[in-house]
């Protein structure tokens, strides 16, 4: 009984001690704008989703390209495009209106920004590789 208890022992210090090893990181979000070239990987160990927090008004510019000059005619072909408008648009606003959401309650004053498992931010850093090393470096876990 007692060699039982002194392995299941060992066992949980073992991976104990291999958990504190291990990375940790379990999410990045990336806050950029349109105009910022972000790296990063397709298969991570982590979710990563990406914010462009000018596509509200990427979206308005790519629309009034479309628009006629006169406001009747305008407002025609908003009424005989909406379906397709809402299906061509409605990934990026509802991306940008959860970044920017998401920028406010993270308090971001400035772009690029990488938040790690929503807590830590990174700022400068377009390239999440790298801003994932530099949180690791930061927690002594490189």
């Amino acid at each position: 009984m007692k060699q039982i208890l002194a392995t299941a022992l060992l066992s949980m210090v073992a991976a104990g001690a291999a958990a504190q090893g291990a990375a940790t990181v379990t999410s990045v979000e990336v806050f950029a704008n349109s105009a910022t070239h972000v790296r990063a990987q397709q298969n991570t160990p982590y979710a990563l989703r990406v914010f462009r927090l000018d596509a509200m008004a990427q979206v308005s510019q790519q629309m009034s390209i479309r628009l006629p000059m006169d406001e009747a005619q305008a407002k025609a072909y908003m009424l005989q495009q909406e379906a397709n408008i809402r299906a061509r648009y409605k990934h990026q606003i509802v991306n940008a209106a959860n970044g920017m959401s998401l920028a406010i309650h993270y308090r971001l004053d400035r772009l690029p920004a990488i938040v790690i498992n929503r807590s830590s931010v990174i700022y400068g850093v377009a390239d999440v590789d790298h801003a994932v090393g530099l949180y690791l470096q930061s927690k002594g876990r490189r």
